[in-house]
């Protein structure tokens, strides 16, 4: 007896996840419309039909739409609205302020029973029948004219409402008047839902703060009794009702529980004859109690109520170890697991009449707890089961946003004009064979780091590691490193040539693209000149381009990101260095600071190289002297006789600019960009370094950086 009345972790898990697959529900909430509910002010937002992975930044609003899913579908809320809950965006108070919150239940495959229990809420029989179900709480309407006569105190001078004295006169004198209603069909009908339909739904939300193992400990606790109980005999009634089993099932069970009476009875009977009874009846008749009736104890229990005994452990390496000592990501999943058993047990014949059509899971921040791997094989095990229940899942893990599927993830977030927007990574892409690869990339490329992209208030999306590390440096310069931060900036290293798969998640159009996510979005990438040699387009430095159409002043990547996306789409923007003298950043950057030791790192070679901090040094020095001490100095270092045996001098020599510094600085970027491009994220990691601790310093000591036009202009862009 001492080893049943203790169930394993590993046990109960086992069986939980064994019986999760349940008959596909063939009608989904294909989507919610919230209106003056906190920070919803009017927004229509879609479903899928399976998982739905609500993702956002802190306050984009996660938690206020699974509330509000739960002010609709939660039946015996007691928690009631506030005038918190009102929408603050809202200006007006004219009107006594309301909330409406309605659900859309589409069908996903016909079902009689699924279609019965939403009849009376039909907007749409066919070709797919739609029910809308709608919530609102309202200050009745006989209360209407004393509201409208005692707001007028609230306005000031120029006859304005101002906000706080409104909020607190509906607080004081109106707020408990308030109604919440639940109508069916077209609000405008007003038709209350029935609460018999209304039953049929199973809403279970496991909030942020969820205590898992109070709701666990033991078997008296509701939940893990009713699962306990659902799971006794599972292998004879597959969770089916006493009616529905086969006669030898049937005899089986009594069987069993004649076994049980027989044992427990006996078991109980030892139990009871090592209590001295003779001392608690002494007890009992000085205190008068058996003038009620002779007390005793009886030696019958229930398998029911011997489950109260029952408590969870964890099984490992030969040790038991209390549920409560068990890690806290561990009990999360335990926890869940008995939810889901428990929505399993309730929408099965096992309850009858009172079985749900329809349990919807909402969890908030399942990665609580939970190390990155055990995050994807969570969700993983929730995806191979969406088709069982609609789930909701709300997170800010970028770690569960790379596991998920495109289609599965909805993106709340502030758009340009600073008001919450909804956007849709994986309706964005059409079915178009370009759309196609691009959101087949994206799903592969979407990693833990990537996926911040769709966390952040403002992007900036940068080709490479060099720009990545070295944007906040130059931020602080201009003194905007503060503002990058407190804007929520994220920068975003991709590859040039795939900067269109991810921007068309933020080519935003209401017409053409309304579910791209419409934020500010700024790309910096290389202008990466080339000439056309022996028919092969190869990279150039700008003053080796000529006007011929054999020379590409900007590359076509960069080209098809200005003309497809900058020019169709104002929330984005693409800068580049300028067009025919610029190339890369690291060429920029000596541009602009030509004679700055700063630029001067570990990256250099340190022996038997032209190319040394010292031979780096002394041509420079010579910036001040003409283009051709420069070249000389240069081909010294190289060790060659005739400047035709290098492309880079032979290159500037035959340069058509009419400017000799813009040249002298062209040949200081060249050889620069040749020293550090075979190693740009090394370099740099030590330029940043090298300029962070400049900027530091003070006086003479604190050495002049310029940094480059283009850069400033895309940093001045994504903080204004």
């Amino acid at each position: 007896m001492k080893a049943s009345a203790h169930i394993t972790l590993i046990q109960l898990v086992g069986k939980l996840f064994f019986a999760l697959t349940l008959n596909n529900r063939l009608m989904y909430i294909s989507g919610i419309k919230i209106k003056n509910y906190r920070n919803f002010k009017d927004l229509d937002i879609e479903f899928n039909h399976g998982l739905n992975v609500i993702i956002g930044h802190n306050n984009s609003g996660k938690t206020n739409l699974i509330k509000a899913l739960q002010l609709v579908l939660a039946r015996g809320l007691k928690e009631k609205p506030t005038v918190d809950d009102f929408c603050k965006l809202n200006l007006d108070y004219s009107e006594p302020p309301s909330i409406e919150i309605s659900i859309f239940i589409k069908e996903y495959d016909d079902n009689v029973d699924d279609k019965n229990v939403v009849y009376d809420w039909l907007i749409k029989d066919s070709p797919e029948y739609m029910a809308q179900l709608t919530y609102v709480f309202e200050l009745p309407t006989k209360n209407h004219d004393d509201y409208r006569t005692q707001i007028e105190s609230c306005k000031n001078e120029g006859g304005d409402f101002v906000q706080d004295k409104c909020i607190r006169l509906i607080s004081k004198k109106f707020l408990s008047k308030y109604v919440a209603r639940m109508y069916g069909g077209l609000p405008s009908k007003q038709e209350k839902a029935e609460s018999e339909s209304l039953d049929r739904f199973d809403f279970q939300f496991l909030d942020a703060i969820r205590d898992a193992e109070k709701q666990m400990f033991y078997g008296n606790n509701t939940l893990l009794r009713d699962v306990l109980n659902y799971f006794l005999d599972y292998n004879l009634t597959n969770g089916q009702g006493f009616e529905n089993l086969s006669p030898e099932n049937i005899e089986a069970l009594k069987q069993r529980e004649n076994e049980f009476n027989e044992k427990s009875k006996e078991l109980l009977e030892i139990l009871i004859g090592r209590i001295d009874r003779e001392k608690i009846l002494q007890y009992s008749r000085e205190t008068g109690a058996d003038k009620g009736g002779q007390p005793n104890f009886d030696a019958e229990i229930t398998e029911q109520e011997l489950l109260f005994a029952l408590r969870l452990i964890v099984e490992k390496s030969g040790f038991k170890i209390p549920i409560k000592n068990n890690g806290l990501g561990y009990n999360n999943l335990l926890f869940i697991a008995l939810i889901l058993a428990k929505m399993q047990m309730e929408s099965s014949n096992y309850m009858g009449d009172n079985a749900k059509v329809f349990p919807v899971l909402a969890i908030e921040e399942p990665e609580a707890h939970l190390h990155p791997s055990m995050q994807s094989k969570f969700l993983k095990f929730l995806n191979s089961n969406k088709q069982a229940r609609q789930i909701f899942i709300t997170s800010h893990s970028t770690h569960i946003t790379s596991a998920i599927d495109l289609d599965s993830l909805i993106c709340l977030y502030d758009n340009v004009g600073g008001t919450t927007d909804v956007g849709y990574p994986g309706k964005v892409f059409s079915e178009s064979e370009d759309d196609k690869d691009s959101k087949i990339y994206v799903q592969r490329f979407l990693d833990a780091t990537k996926s911040n992209m769709l966390f952040v208030n403002k992007l900036i999306f940068v080709e490479g590691l060099a720009e990545q590390l070295l944007i906040p440096c130059f931020a602080q310069y201009l003194n905007l490193e503060n503002s990058l931060v407190n804007d929520h900036v994220g920068i975003i290293s991709v590859d040039s040539r795939t900067f269109k798969h991810f921007i068309k998640l933020f080519a935003y159009n209401e017409k053409d693209s309304p579910y791209a996510i419409n934020k500010k979005v700024v790309c910096i990438t290389d202008a990466d000149p080339a000439i056309k040699k022996n028919n092969k387009w190869v990279a150039a430095f700008p003053f080796e381009l000529d006007d011929t159409e054999n020379s590409k002043p900007l590359s076509s990547h960069v080209t098809e990101l200005k003309d497809n996306f900058e020019a169709n789409y104002p929330n984005i923007f693409v800068y580049h260095p300028p067009i025919s003298v610029g190339k890369t950043l690291e060429y920029e950057i000596c541009k602009e600071n030509p004679k700055s030791s700063l630029l001067i790192t570990s990256s250099f070679p340190s022996q038997n190289s032209a190319h040394t901090p010292a031979n780096y040094q002394d041509v420079t020095s010579k910036f001040e002297n003409d283009l051709n001490t420069i070249i000389d100095e240069y081909r010294i270092k190289l060790g060659i006789e005739d400047i035709n045996e290098n492309e880079i001098l032979s290159s500037i020599s035959n340069c058509t600019w009419e400017n000799e510094v813009d040249k002298k600085k062209a040949l200081i970027a060249a050889i620069y960009y040749k020293i550090v491009s075979s190693a740009k994220g090394e370099h740099a990691f030590y330029l940043e370094k090298s300029l962070r601790e400049n900027i530091l310093k003070e006086g003479d000591a604190k050495l002049d950086f310029n940094v480059p036009e283009y850069i400033i202009n895309a940093i001045n862009k994504i903080v204004e």
